[in-house]
């Protein structure tokens, strides 16, 4: 079994590093390795920027979110049991849901007598119930979720657009009414210089680069 991915240590924080560190160390790899920031480098190093970027992006995912730290956090002390378990020489514990095998289980097959249910149906019924709940709450979820969609970030940068190092190299256009770290001032042809109090980016794929300030 592949060892898992240490979210904490790509984000260079300790396991108990609260929200907020964990949103400081992201926002500092960000500005470290965000291709955005990175014209001048060779392709080499623009590509092990962009590979840092999406790793720093996918660690930040799981950690930002509670729930979705908790899981990770679990998942980690069960892989690290289970190593310890190895070392130690001791049998793997069975899975959830695993049937154990009973003493007089000789492999053969449940066969109904005529005009009754076999009982193989209700012993594995609870399971079969789970399943159908399961499905229609999936169901549920996804008619709901396509009647409301979330809103989407602008594509293209314009004036008075705002910008955020979050989500990545994808895109770095976010709504104004959200969390965001500069504004764009003024679009202009490549070689113009920007309006004093700016500084150069580039978020567009055209001939124009983005005059941009602190927000």
């Amino acid at each position: 079994m592949s060892p898992m991915v240490d979210h904490y240590q790509r984000l260079g924080v300790a396991p108990s590093a609260s929200t907020e560190e964990i949103r400081v160390a992201y926002r500092a790899l960000a500005a470290k390795f965000h291709p955005d920031r990175a014209m001048s480098r060779t392709p080499a190093e623009l590509d092990l920027a962009e590979r840092r970027m999406r790793e720093i992006n996918e660690s930040w995912a799981v950690l930002h979110d509670p729930a979705s730290r908790r899981r990770y956090d679990d998942a980690r002390v069960r892989e690290r049991q289970a190593a310890s378990r190895e070392a130690a020489g001791a049998p793997p514990r069975p899975q959830p849901g695993t049937r154990r095998p009973r003493p007089d289980d000789d492999d053969l097959v449940d066969v109904a007598a005529p005009g009754r249910i076999p009982a193989g149906v209700f012993r594995h019924l609870p399971w079969i119930l789970l399943v159908v709940v399961f499905a229609a709450i999936f169901v549920v979820t996804a008619y709901a979720a396509k009647d409301d969609p979330a809103p989407k970030a602008p594509a293209v940068a314009a004036d008075g657009s705002c910008i955020d190092v979050y989500p990545g190299p994808s895109t770095t256009i976010v709504g104004c009414d959200g969390p965001h770290e500069l504004v764009v001032v003024q679009r202009v042809a490549s070689g113009e210089p920007c309006p004093a109090g700016t500084e150069v980016r580039r978020f567009g794929v055209d001939d124009l680069v983005d005059c941009v300030k602190p927000d």
